[in-house]
């Protein structure tokens, strides 16, 4: 893990805007909140004008690529002011006990910011560092008395950000539960990963027992074109070697392609649709047989998008990861606001929706969004 690139997660441009808006809004906050704890320093006007503009700049500065490090941590140190704030105007206007005098100092001096500030972090910190699973049980009576379970892991963008033994405590965890189903849903490494690295995980996931085997679909990253690798340059590793390293481990690739499990279960894999959703691939229907959709039917699509054309093809369940559910605040947010499919289970008629954080999370060495997980569903 290298928390040294402060700057570089990327850069795009359709996202500047709003990095100059949240940069100005918080640049001027910090202009006017430095200078206001500065108010009984002995340093001249003029230095305090320099000291706190120097600071608003660095501030606008951070948020013009949002997409950083640099952006995340000084908004939630913006956020953490402001909280400080809040509590600021409560103690002074609100509460009619007044003897803690102390709240006032704290919160002059920055200290009781601060304080947010290391508690949000260290909460972060945790998310990333913590695995759970997350269990649904659905019914269906097209199974008659069978029980099926399938264990979905997404996003683990392997030995970038997260501690890579969290991968192997999963994994022992996992085979006490006995799936009958793996899924891989893409993004199981991405353009950082070392490609011994990359070759490793897949041996490790390979070896989950399971009772009809290991299934992978492509996310965005794990393929990702060299224009986006937010750091090297290139990655270290071809597709050619990926698929080798996938197929070598006794995982089977679901591109475009079905497999029926038990007479039972359809298991459809989709190609992920990409970064600009440019990605061909083939309609869901033209994969089905008449017979298909007396069984029940499960598409596999890394991108929780196309819920419509899964719900007109007769799907039982379509599940996805890739959106980290946010991973950071306020990304989930605004998700919702724009009607995204952020997290969790959704209902459409007849169909399930299931969207996954993620075993792990992209670039930004936190997660104070969800939790990171593994999915287990159990179809009865």
């Amino acid at each position: 893990m290298d928390y040294t690139h402060f700057y570089t997660l990327g850069f795009f441009t359709e996202y500047l805007i709003f990095g100059i808006i949240f940069g100005i809004i918080i640049g001027l906050y910090a202009l006017f909140r430095v200078y206001f704890a500065m108010n009984d320093s002995k340093l001249s006007k003029n230095k305090k004008i320099i000291i706190s503009s120097i600071i608003a700049i660095i501030a606008f500065v951070n948020m013009l690529n949002i997409w950083s490090n640099a952006a995340v941590f000084t908004l939630y140190l913006f956020l953490a002011s402001l909280l400080a704030d809040v509590i600021r105007l409560v103690w002074k206007y609100l509460l009619k006990d007044k003897s803690l005098k102390i709240v006032p100092r704290l919160h002059k001096k920055g200290i009781l910011a601060f304080i947010f500030f290391a508690i949000i972090v260290i909460h972060g910190l945790y998310g990333m560092n913590h695995v759970d699973v997350t269990e649904y049980n659905l019914t269906t009576d097209k199974i008659g008395n069978e029980s099926y379970s399938i264990l979905f892991i997404s996003d683990v963008h392997y030995d970038t950000i997260q501690n890579p033994e969290l991968v192997n405590e999963s994994i022992s965890k996992i085979n006490e539960l006995k799936p009958d189903i793996v899924v891989l849903g893409g993004d199981i490494v991405d353009e950082r990963t070392p490609k011994d690295s990359m070759k490793e995980v897949f041996k490790e996931f390979g070896s989950i027992n399971s009772t009809y085997g290991v299934y992978y679909v492509y996310g965005n990253h794990d393929r990702q074109p060299y224009v986006h690798d937010y750091i090297n340059g290139t990655r270290t590793y071809t597709n050619k070697e990926l698929d080798q390293a996938i197929t070598s481990s006794g995982i089977k690739i679901l591109n475009d392609k079905k497999v029926i499990i038990d007479d039972n279960i359809v298991l459809v894999g989709r190609e992920d649709i990409g970064w600009d959703h440019d990605f061909k691939r083939a309609n869901v229907s033209d994969m089905l047989d008449e017979s298909d959709y007396s069984k029940y039917i499960v598409v596999l699509d890394h991108q929780p998008i196309r819920k419509d054309e899964d719900l007109g093809n007769g799907i039982d369940l379509q599940i996805s990861g890739h959106t980290h559910a946010g991973q950071v605040f306020p990304f989930k947010l605004f998700m919702d606001l724009t009607g995204s499919y952020s997290y969790g289970l959704y209902m459409h008629h007849k169909m399930v929706q299931i969207v996954s954080s993620g075993l792990a999370g992209w670039g930004w060495p936190i997660r104070n969004e969800e939790k990171c997980e593994y999915v287990l569903v159990n179809v009865n």
